[in-house]
């Protein structure tokens, strides 16, 4: 299961936040609004979310960082994904975005551009090759 999560969670957290960056795009362009949100979105973050912050955190010795912006940049991930796991599961066990609401459309700009960023690191993350020996 460790190999399994070494060699995924960069994906799924890669995955996440391209997504994301999609979506607040469209978000812009069609101005949506968190009650037309479908719910499968939900379930993808809380899944693909909690196996990239657990990943994030056991692996993050492995990390060759490219500098301090990376590790704060990491540690900013972690906290970011953790937070949005827990709400987006929230989401789903009260069956509502309401908790959305007090993102406006404006947010959006802000959150495809940190989304990108975010997505563009974990696209790019490397793990220390001596770490992966059995």
């Amino acid at each position: 299961m460790t190999r399994f999560l070494r060699s995924n969670f960069a994906k799924a957290v890669a995955v996440i936040y391209t997504g994301g960056t999609v979506a607040h795009v469209l978000r812009l362009i069609y101005r949506f609004t968190w009650q037309e949100m479908p719910y499968w979105p939900d379930w993808v973050l809380s899944i693909l979310g909690t196996i990239g912050v657990a990943g994030l955190v056991m692996f993050a010795r492995e990390v060759e960082y490219r500098g301090t912006w990376e590790r704060i940049t990491h540690w900013l991930i972690v906290a970011h994904l953790g937070v949005s796991v827990v709400v987006h599961m929230w989401i789903l066990a009260v069956r509502s975005h309401e908790v959305l609401a007090g993102f406006s459309i404006g947010y959006s700009y802000l959150a495809a551009t940190y989304f990108a960023f975010f997505a563009w690191r974990s696209w790019t993350i490397r793990l220390s090759p001596a770490a992966a020996a059995p």
